[in-house]
Parts: structure tokens; C-alpha cells; sequence
């Protein structure tokens, strides 16, 4: 692991970064998963499985990354199983020492303004 913007003081917040995904309806949609599959587990006596996969790609010339955000689910029936498979993608700033958000790091606290120190 690179100590390149290595850091846990101003790591992400991981509830605000779901809740900023797609403006708020991956969040949505990640809760209805972890619930029907759940409780399609539970009814049928089978395993279900939610899988959530970011990939991250710098936007050229800018502190922003663009962020495809993977939601795939997996619930049980009687006979088989039902899949959900969505792909989007939503911009986000990244500020000092990566700390992901959704408005600019310059209009947040003084703790992300900056990839430098002292400035």
C-alpha cells in the first residue's frame, strides 16, 4: 500500500458518499436490495448475495473523479433465484488526502481544502 494521501484524519464519510451517489437513489436502492434479499433468505432457507463495486476515474484537468457505482443483488425464490444488476455513474470532488464529496472541498471545512499542507 503507496503512503501517497495515506491518511485516517480526513478519511471519506461513507454514509454521506452512499447518500451522494446518484443524488441519493443508490442509496434507495442499496437499502430495497439488503432488504428483499434478506428476507427472500430467510423465506426460502437459501443464500442471497448484494454485491456494491466503485470504480473510480479521474476527470482530466480537475480535482474530480468520476464514480461508476455497481449494484447487483441476488435473492432466492422457490425454484431458482432472481438477479438485479445496475450500473451508474456519479462526479465527486476528491480533497485532501482523497476525502470524497459531492460539493467542491473549498465550500466544506478548512480540513479539505487543500492537498498541500498550509495552504
Amino acid at each position: 500500500m503507496s503512503n501517497q494521501h495515506n491518511s485516517t484524519s480526513a478519511a471519506t464519510d461513507v454514509g454521506e458518499f452512499i447518500t451522494d451517489l446518484d443524488g441519493g437513489v443508490f442509496d434507495r436502492k442499496l437499502s430495497i436490495a439488503l432488504s428483499q434479499v434478506a428476507a427472500a433468505a430467510v423465506d426460502h432457507n437459501k443464500t442471497g448475495e448484494v454485491t456494491v463495486k466503485f470504480t473510480f476515474q479521474r476527470i482530466p484537468g480537475t480535482m474530480q473523479v468520476r464514480c461508476e457505482h455497481a449494484l447487483k443483488f441476488s435473492k432466492p425464490t422457490m425454484d431458482g433465484k432472481a438477479m438485479e444488476e445496475e450500473s451508474r455513474a456519479t462526479v465527486l470532488h476528491v480533497g485532501k488526502f482523497g476525502a470524497l464529496s459531492l460539493a467542491q472541498p473549498s465550500l466544506l471545512d478548512n480540513k479539505q481544502t487543500s492537498f498541500e499542507e498550509g495552504k
